[in-house]
């Protein structure tokens, strides 16, 4: 039943068609008349159908114009990159993007999700699956801020507890008090395109952000509290408690799939029906799916329920199969389940999976739940107390989080072998025939000819690893010089930085000596300060009146040089027009 249940909510909320309530209504009559996976399949299909159209329909007519009132904000302010911020809020009855530039941004940038603001401006209908998806009617360009109210009660609980956290962690890094606040409770605002970037080559991208496992640690940090409770009790504190966190860290779409999960968990457990692992995440998908329908076509849902998928049939059969002791056996197992459950999926969104995955997550995985579970309870306790006794209370945070930035960074710094299309396919073809080979009596060499596939992907994609070729060379918004004694980077268009980072680290970019800003900028020089982040030892240059911190003023005519290569800029600027010339011609 709650398979079918799943793959129903699953189809409905693809497809979107508009079912009839009644009809809706009587086949779940029949349902629960005389059940069968059929109907039951059928009834969830019908209700995701229904309620997805719904929420097209509230689409459909969206706010244009002049917009003037109090508005709350659904979430966070997240930077943009012109040197303004986005902020999803709610108007009447309509969600609307809002978006501030210069000083209206710096008003908005310290509120957070809950809170009521007094805004005018002109809205838009919004374009774009991305704003449909997440339920956004027009986007509202922000010209005047005025007052601030509070959120509601629950929400400013919320709040408060992430200004606890917030303030606790003053005391580290820029970078370490970014992943705390991504690992523990999902604010990934304050992340450096060159942070983004390492965890992104090295698979660990989703320790950035919170996930189905901080759920479980919720639970295990609360359990010892409610043992000896009353099922009852014990049952309402549970659930209560799930709900303010899924609060805190802003319902991220794997939240509330981990949060439905253990809801579902400690409800069947109440009721004396305890469910297994597999069947709670199927009633869990349903159930989140009915509630938003649109969640279907969200990656992070997704993934998260691709990954869960492969902790609970993957996992097992590999940590049998693995030599070693079990302790190592459980980490490479349950990395590898959930890695091979959403290759496919990050295959054909992203075109390559890094091979450095599997062994960053082995490296990094046992430093994130202590990070996680301390970061919450001693996190609290250093933000109430500040000053020393909070530094003292996050120098254990500090040395697990360096551990996890050490691995991330050394995958960056790692030649950049990925797995394509083809390398995924012999992986996935591999792991199928060792897994097949523990259900078969007589496996006939399954086994070794699978793991002689996955070691042959491994091999080719290490070999095939990107190198800069010679000279001149195009990435997203950049051109490349490479010569054997300097790299230089001539930024030529807008480009997001991280993007650029990625296209460079994919090029096997290992060093930049030298990075021409052309127009000067902002755009420029927010890539200038990524790319010095990545490579410290890069100068850049641009033209004159430019806006790129620390870059030298260059002119028609100047010369540059950078190892053997000598770049003479010609033409008028900006933007400028380089010529790029090495010793030998």
């Amino acid at each position: 039943m709650p398979y079918a249940a799943a793959a129903g909510a699953v189809l409905g909320s693809w497809l979107l068609v508009g079912v009839p309530l009644a009809l809706a209504l009587a086949l779940a009559a029949a349902c629960a008349w005389r059940p069968s996976p059929l109907l039951v399949f059928v009834v969830f299909a019908a209700f995701a159908g229904f309620f997805g159209s719904r929420a097209l329909d509230g689409l459909a007519d969206p706010p244009q114009g002049r917009i003037e009132g109090w508005v709350t904000l659904l979430d966070d302010p997240r930077p943009l990159s012109a040197g303004g911020v986005r902020v999803t809020v709610r108007h009447g009855d309509a969600r609307l993007e809002a978006r501030a530039y210069g000083a209206l941004a710096g008003r908005l940038d310290d509120a957070l999700s809950g809170e009521r603001v007094q805004v005018s401006g002109t809205a838009r209908p919004a374009a774009g699956d991305w704003h449909r998806w997440r339920h956004v009617a027009a986007t509202l360009t922000v010209d005047t801020v005025g007052d601030r109210a509070g959120a509601a009660p629950v929400a400013a609980f919320a709040n408060r507890i992430r200004r606890l956290l917030e303030s606790g962690a003053a005391s580290l890094p820029d970078d370490s008090r970014a992943m705390f606040a991504g690992m523990v409770y999902g604010d990934d605002r304050g992340q450096s395109p060159r942070l983004y970037d390492d965890f992104r080559a090295a698979g660990l991208g989703h320790l950035l952000v919170v996930s189905g496992q901080n759920v479980a640690f919720v639970l295990a940090l609360a359990s010892p509290l409610v043992t000896r409770a009353r099922p009852g009790v014990r049952l309402v504190v549970l659930l209560a408690l799930l709900g303010v966190f899924a609060l805190l860290t802003r319902f991220e779409p794997s939240v509330l799939r981990a949060v439905a999960m253990a809801g579902t968990a400690v409800t069947s457990a109440a009721l004396g029906r305890p469910e297994t692992g597999r069947r709670t995440l199927a009633w869990a998908v349903a159930g989140v799916l009915l509630a938003d329908p649109f969640l279907v076509r969200v990656l992070a849902f997704q993934l998260s329920v691709c990954a869960t998928c492969g902790l609970l049939w993957i996992t097992p059969v590999l940590a049998e199969m693995l030599p070693g002791p079990r302790p190592l056996r459980l980490a490479a197992a349950t990395t590898a389940g959930a890695q091979l459950a959403v290759m496919p999926l990050l295959v054909a969104v992203f075109g390559t999976v890094p091979l450095a995955s599997l062994p960053a997550n082995v490296a990094a995985g046992p430093a994130s739940a202590p990070v996680m579970m301390w970061g919450l309870t001693g996190g609290l306790a250093a933000g109430v107390t500040g000053g020393w006794p909070a530094w003292l209370i996050h120098r254990p945070t500090a040395a697990l989080l360096w551990w996890i930035g050490t691995v991330a960074e050394t995958a960056a710094a790692a030649p950049p072998a990925v797995l394509g299309a083809g390398g995924a396919a012999a992986v996935g073809i591999g792991v199928v025939l060792v897994l097949a080979s523990r259900r078969l009596v007589r496996p006939r060499g399954l086994a070794p000819l699978g793991a002689a596939l996955v070691a042959v992907a491994f091999v080719a994609s290490v070999l095939t690893a990107a190198s800069p070729a010679p000279g001149w060379s195009e990435t997203a918004g950049a051109r490349l010089f490479h010569h054997e004694t300097a790299t230089v980077v001539v930024l030529d268009g807008s480009v997001r930085p991280a993007t650029l980072l990625e296209r460079l680290r994919l090029a096997g970019v290992r060093r930049a000596d030298l990075v021409v800003a052309s127009s000067g900028g902002a755009s420029d020089a927010h890539a200038v300060l990524a790319l010095k982040d990545r490579y410290p030892s890069a100068t850049a240059v641009a033209p004159p009146m430019h806006r790129v911190p620390h870059a030298r003023t260059v002119r028609t005519g100047s010369v540059v040089l950078a190892g053997d290569v000598e770049l003479e800029v010609v033409g008028e600027g900006p933007p400028l027009d380089v010529v790029a010339r090495t010793s030998g011609g």
